[in-house]
């Protein structure tokens, strides 16, 4: 049997992940969100990204799980699809029990996250692509539908009608924590990036410099000076966990 490769830079990504989010969470509860302090601005650097590399290392554990069924039958790809439908939902229910002692729960993100992702396994990773582009325009396009503020007291971080019907869908699908639109769209980018063979140097200098670039890119820009820009343009590039900006 070949032996399986394991790639520590994941591990280290998924340690990094956990560690972060244990320190959103503290400072969301008991620090300042305008502390200036150093020991404030340090903890406002894992805002976003660790829950951002989460989601993405989430994807593409999903895929890496189905892949011995990716070349399968159609009766094993629906076994497999049945197994995660099972997995979402079982997500969606202990997420909804504990938001109701923690409001910004992510588990039943979770399980939209997977329920949707079962309609995108075992299909090329062109589409993975197409798919994550989608899900940052839908989440855009509401933006000028939708007041991002609606429904949330940015003072007490309190979603006011999270538990109604129309709450819930806004808050599920736009506004929410961690929104299927546009969170889906790391969902997706983890499933595609376990689909690239991660043992052939030439992709991971690809991907490393496809990733820089990026990075620099957004760097220059929230560096442009703000009497160059509206308030709006400033605010949308130098937006923090919430609101998100895909791909801020």
């Amino acid at each position: 049997m070949a032996e399986k490769t394991r790639f520590i830079g994941f591990d280290l990504l998924r340690a990094y992940a956990i560690f972060g989010m244990y320190i959103v969470n503290f400072n969301m509860v008991f620090a300042d969100h305008n502390d200036t302090s150093w020991q404030g601005q340090f903890l406002s650097l894992f805002s976003g990204n660790s829950s951002t590399i989460f989601v993405m290392l989430a994807g593409m554990g999903l895929t890496l799980m189905t892949k011995k069924q990716a070349f399968g039958t159609a009766e094993e790809q629906l076994n497999q699809k049945y197994i995660v439908l099972k997995r979402a939902g079982f997500l969606f229910v202990l997420g909804l029990v504990l938001a109701i002692w923690w409001p910004a729960d992510i588990l039943h993100f979770y399980g939209f996250y997977m329920f949707i992702a079962s309609f995108f396994l075992f299909r090329d990773k062109k589409q993975y692509i197409y798919g994550a582009i989608i899900f940052a325009l839908v989440f855009h396009l509401l933006l000028l539908w939708i007041p991002y503020e609606t429904g949330w007291n940015f003072d007490t971080l309190e979603y006011k009608d999270m538990w109604t019907l129309a709450g819930f869908i806004r808050n599920s699908f736009f506004n929410g924590w961690n929104a299927v639109f546009p969170w889906m769209s790391y969902f997706i980018t983890g499933m595609y990036l376990a689909k690239l063979d991660w043992t052939n140097l030439s992709i991971q200098r690809k991907t490393f410099a496809v990733g820089l670039v990026m990075y620099l890119l957004i760097q220059l820009l929230q560096c442009i000076p703000k009497n160059l820009i509206t308030p709006e343009i400033d605010f949308f590039l130098n937006a923090d966990y919430l609101p998100l900006f895909y791909p801020f």
